[in-house]
C-alpha cells in the first residue's frame, strides 16, 4: 500500500471541432454583420465568440478547482510485484484535502466543497503498457463521491520486465463540449513482472539428494545428526533438542540444519531471441526455486547477474529469498550481439566450474555450445554433479549445433536433454532427471 501524497499534476486542454466551428461561424457571422451593418449578426457573432471564451474560463476554473480540491493521490497495484500470467489489481484514489482533514490547512474554506454532480460528470482512465494487459483493453470501474475518485482495473501481464504505468488521466469538458481537458494523476512509474514459472519442487529434491549420494553413498544424512549448540536468545524454541537439554542440564538447540546442504547453481545462456530468451529464463527461474524450496542455497548466473548472489530458504525468510531471486530476473535483457552473449556466458561458466570442485551441483540451460564454451564445461562432468537442458529446434545448422553438444556434454559426465520452446518444462526436467533422454 502506497499512503496518500500531493501529487504533482499537468492537463492538457483542447479545443473540440464543435469549439472550432463556433469560434470561426461566430467570426464569419460578426465580420458578415459590420459589413452589412446587420446588428442582429453581429450580436449573434459576438455571441458565438463569447460563448468560447466563456468555454475557455470554465475550463480554466475547474480545472484549477479540481487540483485544489483533490490534492492527494495514490495507486496501489497488487500482487507487487506482478507475475507474467498472473492476474493484478491497480486501484487508483483521487483524495479530496477534506477526506484529509486538509482543507482549512490548504486555506480552502468548507462551505465551498465540490458537490456530487460536479465529481460525477468527470472521468478517469489509466494509461497502462500492452506488456501489462496482455494487449487487450482494460475494463475499469469507476466509483466515486464527494470526497473521491476511484478507478479499479485489473491487469494480466505478458511479459517479464518493468512496465510503464500511468498516469491516471482525469477527464472533464465544459457544459457545450466547447473544449476538453485529460489532467494526470499520480504520474508514472515502472512495474516490475516477474517470469512465469512451473513448480519443479517435487522432484527438486530428488536432483540434490542424487548429488548427495554421490559423495555419501547410499546414506542420507538425518536431521538428528545435526550438531548441538548452546542456546542464544532469539532462537526457536521448535529447535530446542529436548533430550540433551535434560541430560546437560543447560538448554541446547540443533544447528541450523540448512547450513551444511549442498548449494546449487543455475546457469542460463541467453538467446538473442525475445521468445526463446523468456523460456531460458522461465525454465531456469522455475529450476532454481524448485531448488531453494528443496532447503538448498541456490544463485543464478548468467547476463548481468552478481554471481555472489546466493538464496536461502532459513524458514522464516523464504517469501523474501524467493523475491530476491526473482529480482534478479526482472532486468535482464537480450544480449545486444552474439559477442556479447557469449562473454556473458562464459564469465557464468568460469564462475560455476569455480564452484564445482567444491561440491556445488551445476544445472544449465544452454543454447548449442561454442568450443570455448565447452572446454570450460567438460571438467564439470567430472563431479557427476551436472545437468543440462539444451534448447533444441531451427534450421539445420543449429540442429547440428546441439547435436555437437549433447555429444560432447554427455561424454564429459554431464546428464543431458534437450527441450523446445513449447516442450512441458515440468515433463523435460523429469525426463532429465531419470532417464537423461531427449525431448523435442
Amino acid at each position: 500500500m502506497t499512503a496518500p501524497a500531493a501529487r504533482e499534476s499537468s492537463s492538457a486542454t483542447v479545443i473540440t471541432s464543435r469549439g472550432v466551428g463556433m469560434a470561426v461561424a461566430g467570426l464569419l457571422v460578426g465580420g458578415g454583420g459590420v459589413g452589412l451593418a446587420s446588428p442582429v449578426l453581429v450580436y449573434i457573432g459576438v455571441g458565438m465568440t463569447s460563448a468560447v471564451a466563456v468555454g475557455c474560463l470554465w475550463m480554466l476554473l475547474s480545472i484549477h478547482t479540481f487540483l485544489l480540491r483533490f490534492p492527494f493521490a495514490r495507486r496501489d497495484v497488487t500482487p507487487r510485484p506482478l507475475t507474467v500470467g498472473v492476474p493484478g489489481k491497480v486501484v487508483v484514489s483521487i483524495e479530496s484535502a477534506h477526506s484529509h482533514g486538509r482543507e482549512r490547512e490548504m486555506g480552502i474554506h468548507p462551505a465551498r466543497r465540490f458537490t456530487r454532480t460536479l465529481v460525477e460528470s468527470l472521468d478517469i482512465r489509466e494509461q497502462a503498457a500492452a506488456e501489462l494487459t496482455g494487449g487487450a483493453g482494460t475494463k475499469a470501474t469507476v466509483s466515486r463521491s464527494s470526497q473521491s475518485l476511484t478507478l479499479t482495473y485489473n491487469l494480466l501481464p505478458a511479459r517479464r520486465g518493468r512496465w510503464p504505468l500511468g498516469p491516471a488521466l482525469v477527464h472533464s469538458s465544459d457544459p457545450l463540449g466547447i473544449l476538453q481537458a485529460d489532467t494526470s494523476v499520480g504520474g508514472a512509474e515502472l512495474i516490475p513482472v516477474w517470469p512465469a514459472t512451473v513448480d519443479l519442487s517435487a522432484t527438486a529434491g530428488a536432483l540434490m539428494g542424487h548429488a548427495d549420494r554421490i559423495v555419501l553413498g547410499a546414506r542420507t544424512p538425518s536431521p538428528d545428526d545435526a550438531a548441538l549448540r548452546d542456546y542464544r536468545e532469539g532462537d526457536d524454541l521448535r529447535r530446542v533438542h529436548w533430550k540433551s537439554t535434560a541430560r546437560r542440564g543447560t538448554m541446547v538447540v540443533r544447528s541450523d540444519e540448512r547450513a551444511g546442504r549442498r548449494p546449487a547453481t543455475v546457469v542460463m545462456d541467453l538467446p538473442r531471441d525475445s521468445e526463446a530468451i523468456e523460456w531460458t529464463i522461465s525454465a531456469s527461474t522455475s529450476i532454481a526455486l524448485s531448488v531453494l524450496d528443496s532447503g538448498h542455497p541456490v544463485r543464478l548466473l548468467g547476463g548481468n547477474i552478481n554471481p555472489e548472489a546466493s538464496h536461502e530458504d532459513r524458514g522464516h525468510s523464504s517469501a523474501l529469498a524467493r523475491a530476491s531471486l526473482l529480482n534478479d530476473t526482472v532486468d535482464l535483457k537480450v544480449p545486444i550481439s552474439a559477442t556479447a552473449a557469449e562473454r556473458d556466458l562464459l564469465r557464468a561458466l568460469r564462475e560455476a566450474a569455480l564452484a564445482a570442485p567444491s561440491g556445488e551441483v551445476i544445472v544449465g540451460v544452454f543454447e548449442p555450445l561454442s568450443k570455448d564454451a565447452l572446454d570450460v564445461l567438460v571438467p564439470i562432468g567430472d563431479s557427476g554433479r551436472a545437468w543440462a537442458i539444451v534448447r533444441s529446434g531451427g534450421d539445420a545448422a543449429r540442429k547440428q549445433g546441439v547435436d555437437d553438444t549433447l555429444t560432447a556434454l554427455r561424454r564429459a559426465g554431464w546428464k543431458v536433454t534437450t527441450a523446445g520452446i513449447g516442450s512441458d518444462l515440468e515433463q523435460v526436467w523429469t525426463t532429465l532427471l531419470t532417464v537423461g533422454g531427449d525431448m523435442e
